[in-house]
């Protein structure tokens, strides 16, 4: 029986639930003392429930620094919806990749997961790279392996290899490389002592880059 395939991942698996949020009238200086207390450094602001905006650590900063001019730190007890940031919002069945481009075009770290209006959760960049980096990990113990192949003849030669030794192949990722140099094999194999390999991978004149 064929085993089934794995399901994508979406935001909804990578999001933070556990959020520290504020509602619209709370003032600026209140706003930013429970980002430092509570160590993040995206503060989204509720109401009722329903999303209005948020703001970040850095952006507020310059509105609370002890050489702000005087008209600027008046602003402390002005509430924290007059400062909301421009972020994209994100719903919960969109894939990583697509949160990705959206937040590297916003120039932002994070996005609001929202559906129907009601903030579910966020994600920041490192959620997204974490996320990616299980997908590259396989899913069973393995020892990886980085080669640089410069055809893809080379690469059934590499292929072949795995097989002439025994070597179980649990993950293969392949990247072009810049400048025509070929490209990346990133490989997950199901042995500890890569010996064998090695030695047949020198015999066919790849030289792999890790270990």
């Amino acid at each position: 029986m064929r085993a089934p395939l794995a399901r994508t991942p979406v935001l909804r698996d990578l999001m933070r639930t556990d959020l520290v949020v504020v509602e619209p009238q709370v003032p600026l200086g209140q706003a930013h003392r429970l980002l430092v207390q509570t160590g993040v450094r995206y503060l989204p602001v509720v109401d009722g429930g329903r999303y209005r905006g948020m703001v970040g650590e850095r952006y507020l900063r310059p509105f609370l620094a002890p050489w702000a001019p005087a008209s600027v730190q008046a602003q402390w007890e002005a509430p924290v919806v007059r400062f909301l940031q421009e972020f994209p919002k994100a719903h919960p069945e969109e894939s990583p990749e697509e949160a990705a481009f959206r937040m590297e075009a916003a120039r932002v770290g994070a996005l609001p997961v929202v559906e129907e209006e009601v903030l579910v959760g966020l994600v920041t960049a490192f959620d997204l790279l974490r996320g990616l980096l299980d997908r590259l990990r396989p899913g069973a113990p393995a020892s990886p392996l980085e080669v640089l192949v410069p055809d893809l003849p080379r690469l059934r030669a590499l292929l072949e290899a795995l097989e002439a030794t025994r070597t179980p192949l649990l993950g293969l990722h392949l990247f072009r490389e810049a400048g025509g140099l070929g490209f990346r094999a990133l490989l997950y194999v199901g042995a500890m002592d890569l010996r064998p390999l090695l030695a047949h991978l020198e015999a066919l004149g790849l030289r792999p880059i890790r270990p």
